[in-house]
């Protein structure tokens, strides 16, 4: 009697497993990209954060030179800097809370100085990645 439905047993076995493994596959791939975008996301908060230093830097140089007191320009600066900390860490709370829960382990920083740190290893890995991938000049070839 079994052994008519040996077939049909490997059948489903083979469907069971075939699920099994599309299933891990995809969480594979998914998180993969979950960390990409992550890294991209932090490429951009640091462009955009150094373009906001310049920017303010330059603000701060017209204010002295149209002849603000130091004063105010003090108080416009302590200003800036509070709203650039609020900015900062408004953007990693919402990289959190934006991330589905079980991709949240791809984020290696929980704060805007680990987001810098972790953008650091980025630069290094993709850094790291271009030299392995360059071609070798030839050793007559002129530089």
């Amino acid at each position: 009697m079994l052994e008519q439905y040996n077939e049909a047993f490997w059948f489903f076995c083979g469907v069971f497993v075939y699920r099994f493994l599309s299933k891990a596959f995809t969480y594979g791939h998914l998180s993969n990209m979950v960390k990409e975008i992550n890294d991209q996301i932090l490429k951009m908060l640091g462009a955009i954060s150094a373009d906001t230093a310049f920017a303010r830097s330059i603000k701060y140089k017209h204010l002295t030179d149209s002849g603000i007191p130091e004063e105010q320009i003090e108080i416009i600066k302590k200003l800036d800097d509070k709203a650039f900390t609020g900015w900062k860490a408004i953007c990693i709370a919402h990289m959190f809370t934006n991330c589905p829960k079980i991709y949240r382990n791809t984020m290696k920083f929980s704060d805007w100085e680990g987001a810098m740190e972790q953008l650091e290893v980025v630069y290094a890995r993709e850094l790291a990645r271009n030299k392995r991938f360059q071609p070798k000049r030839e050793k007559n070839e002129k530089k």
